[in-house]
């Protein structure tokens, strides 16, 4: 199956209006560090507002969670469409959409005590896209520890 490209599920956010900032592989990218990402990152500012137009964003991405019920007939996991009470209660949705895996959060990763608006305040924008800062950055892959995060925090300036 073929996806549409990330950069449009950003442009869908910026459409209807969601406040968001990306982190993860697509913000590695974006401070030089070219490394392949398979999924979108994205920390959205929670207030009544975003949330609706979150879920008209998720909607029109055909934006579905990974059940741990599955499927009698193949045993595949099912997806369950977004929903508003769904986006009221997780903090993480790691989402199915058309443009790929989506993993949207309303705190910062590795961080969850922090205000979200510090990294708002401290993003780059860069081609009319909010980024994490490098120093953002830097806490959340040491935080992570991940291989690749590690990798990630060797090859960042």
């Amino acid at each position: 199956m073929a996806f549409k490209p990330h950069y449009e599920f950003v442009e869908l956010l910026q459409k209807h209006g969601v406040p968001f900032c990306l982190v993860g592989g697509h913000a590695v990218q974006m401070h030089g560090h070219g490394r392949d990402t398979e999924d979108i990152d994205v920390v959205w500012l929670r207030d009544d507002n975003s949330q609706a137009r979150l879920l008209n964003v998720l909607q029109e991405a055909h934006a579905c969670w990974i059940s741990d019920e599955r499927d009698p007939a193949t045993g595949i996991e099912k997806l369950v469409p977004v929903t508003a009470a769904y986006i009221n209660v997780e903090h993480l949705m790691m989402l199915w959409t058309d443009y790929g895996f989506v993993d949207l959060f309303d705190y910062i990763p590795g961080h969850p005590r922090e205000d979200v608006q510090t990294l708002f305040d401290t993003a780059v924008t860069a081609a009319g896209v909010r980024y994490a800062s490098l120093e953002w950055l830097k806490k959340m892959k040491q935080a992570a520890g991940r291989p690749k995060d590690l990798e990630d925090l060797r090859n960042l300036p």
